[in-house]
C-alpha cells in the first residue's frame, strides 16, 4: 500500500488529466502557489481529485476540496489520508 502521496504522484494524475502539457510546469517552486493562479479552475481541479481518487484509496469530500487551494495542500491531504487507511 502506498505510505504517502508525492509531487511525483501527483505529476502522474495531472499528466493524465493534461495529455503532459501540465505536468512539466508543477515544480516544488509552485506547490504553494493557489490552483487558480496556476489557471486550473474548479472544473479542472475537480477531474484531478476524481483521477486520484480512482487511483489511491482515498475520499475528498467536495466540501474539503473547498479548502485545499494549492498543490501542497491537496499532496498533503491525500498523503495524510493513505497514511490512515
Amino acid at each position: 500500500m502506498t505510505a504517502a502521496f508525492t509531487l511525483a504522484d501527483f505529476r502522474v494524475i495531472v499528466d493524465a488529466c493534461f495529455d503532459g502539457a501540465e505536468a512539466a510546469a508543477l515544480e516544488e517552486s509552485v506547490l504553494d502557489t493557489e490552483f487558480a493562479d496556476l489557471g486550473y479552475d474548479s472544473l479542472t481541479v475537480y477531474e484531478i481529485v476524481v483521477r486520484i481518487q480512482d487511483d489511491f484509496p482515498v475520499t475528498v469530500p467536495d466540501e474539503k476540496l473547498d479548502e485545499l487551494k494549492t498543490p501542497a495542500a491537496l499532496i498533503a491531504y491525500v498523503s495524510d489520508q493513505l497514511a490512515v487507511a
